[in-house]
């Protein structure tokens, strides 16, 4: 599918920079990994001091239509007059490069009509040439929807990747979605400029499965405009039974703790204690839990002011830790003092803990 989700992390702060040039001696800035620009292809020899560089990314195994990171250092905005323009058959005519604070770059989209094979390119300032490369073009692919999941088997609960790469000559329109009755409502996709920077006609979504699905195979449909539906695929979705290595998780808490002072240094467990109109901590452990439960753990407790939600902990904090999901509770004013039961219920209900808090006198 070609996707860049993988490298989702690097793409959102490389976009418009990167490492391959005519400088280099090799690169990978291809399109087959959709990766963040950020690699190219040998060219001409490296620029001397203070000379242009070209930088290009995308530009192997490319497909029509997709984009081609083009950027030119080593040149002032006052050098370039912005008269900086990129030349190839590749593209359907010139492309202006434009000043972005630093450099000269574009991110033009090879003609659909472009056959498979190797394309020069070359860019001028004023109209003299300063640096020269090559895109690869590979054949155009036909639109595919995907659903990404591990062995075509999902979780109740699960969020599932959906993707529709639509990169093909003739295809118009970006009103595509998605329904299920595994899923709790129709989803749209829409094309995201970090994930699939490279590719202007990729859209995608990731929703979650409903978390009761009942086992059992699930036809998911792709549309189009005016409800035309485009394709379909199949998903497994099966619980956890026992046996499974997820089954139970492994959940150990709720243990209690002060939020002014964090959970490595509070007391916990039977050693703390909280007085009515106070705040306590609630932290929940579960070396494997479903899908999705990080959107609907809760602590319940008749000394809680209201139901508390456990959010996913995702601090330096847990780093190595098991996964852990915390809040802060407000203890109701006027409670009188005494131990309180506060119980999570996790895994679809398989699974209840209940801990007990110990609230003092004023």
């Amino acid at each position: 599918m070609n996707w860049s989700r993988l490298a989702a992390g690097a793409v959102a702060g490389l976009v418009l920079c990167g490492c391959g040039s005519t400088a280099n001696t090799g690169g990978a800035g291809g399109h087959r990994t959709h990766q963040a620009p950020g690699g190219g292809t040998p060219g001409t020899p490296a620029p001397g001091a203070g000379k242009p560089m070209l930088i290009l990314n995308g530009q192997l195994d490319a497909r029509p239509g997709q984009l081609v990171d083009i950027r030119l250092d080593g040149i002032s905005r006052d050098q370039g007059h912005d008269a900086v323009t990129a030349r190839s058959p590749a593209f359907s005519g010139p492309v202006p490069l434009r000043w972005q604070n630093g450099f000269y770059g574009a991110a033009p989209a090879l003609a659909m009509k472009d056959k498979p094979g190797w394309y020069e390119l070359s860019v001028t300032v004023a109209g003299r040439a300063v640096a020269r490369d090559r895109i690869h073009v590979v054949r155009s692919e036909r639109p595919s929807f995907t659903l990404s999941v591990w062995s075509n088997t999902a979780r109740p609960g699960q969020p599932v990747p959906l993707h529709f790469d639509d990169l093909y000559p003739g295809e118009r329109g970006t009103d595509f979605t998605v329904r299920s009755a595994a899923l709790p409502r129709t989803v749209r996709l829409v094309h995201n400029d970090v994930y699939d920077y490279y590719d202007p006609r990729a859209f995608s979504a990731e929703p979650q499965l409903k978390p009761g699905l009942a086992d059992g195979t699930y036809t998911f449909g792709l549309y189009g405009a005016h409800g035309r539906r485009i394709a379909e695929k199949r998903l497994t979705v099966r619980s956890s039974r026992p046996g499974d290595p997820d089954y139970l998780g492994q959940a150990y808490g709720p243990d209690f703790f002060d939020p002014d002072i964090g959970y490595a240094d509070s007391p916990r467990g039977p050693a703390f204690k909280v007085r009515p109109g106070g705040r306590v901590a609630v932290m929940w452990h579960d070396k494997d839990p479903d899908p999705g439960e990080e959107r609907r753990l809760t602590a319940t407790s008749p000394a809680f002011t209201h139901v508390l939600r456990l959010n996913a902990d995702d601090s330096k904090g847990a780093d190595g830790d098991d996964p852990r999901y915390y809040n802060t509770a407000t203890v109701r004013a006027g409670l009188k003092p005494g131990r309180y039961p506060v119980t999570v219920v996790a895994h679809h209900g398989r699974v209840r803990k209940t801990s007990y808090l110990t609230v003092t006198a004023r």
